[in-house]
């Protein structure tokens, strides 16, 4: 829902990526010194791995990868590449932690996936 992509230049999306509510990506920006702004624009590629979650609201500026099967917290602004298998978030969004086995036994908190509601 409401998804972005300011697409003047090429953005890749992997296979099986998950995108949140207003997510924005944006291959496009400004100079950011007032006598170049007015000057034009400038323009990089978006690269999206494999598996990849972003949250809702995450915004991913030009230039950046996002390495296969990381997970991009809520809210967070992608400003430089971030490495697959871990998760990252924040505004500028920095690595966390790597994915591991605990997240391979718990779907969320501390609730197991052999323990799953059934209703």
């Amino acid at each position: 829902m409401n998804l972005t992509l300011i697409d003047d230049w090429r953005i890749t999306i992997g296979r099986r990526v998950l995108l949140g509510p207003n997510v924005t990506l944006c291959t496009t920006g400004h100079p950011i010194h007032p006598d170049h702004r007015m000057d034009g624009m400038y323009s990089f590629p978006i690269t999206i791995g494999d598996n990849v979650w972003l949250g809702a609201n995450v915004i991913v500026m030009p230039g950046v990868t996002i390495g296969e099967n990381s997970v991009i917290g809520a809210g967070s602004v992608v400003t430089k590449d971030i490495p697959p298998n871990v998760i990252a978030f924040g505004s500028p969004c920095k690595v966390y932690r790597t994915i591991n086995e605990h997240d391979a036994e718990y779907y969320f908190q501390d609730r197991r996936f052999d323990q799953l509601p059934t209703d």
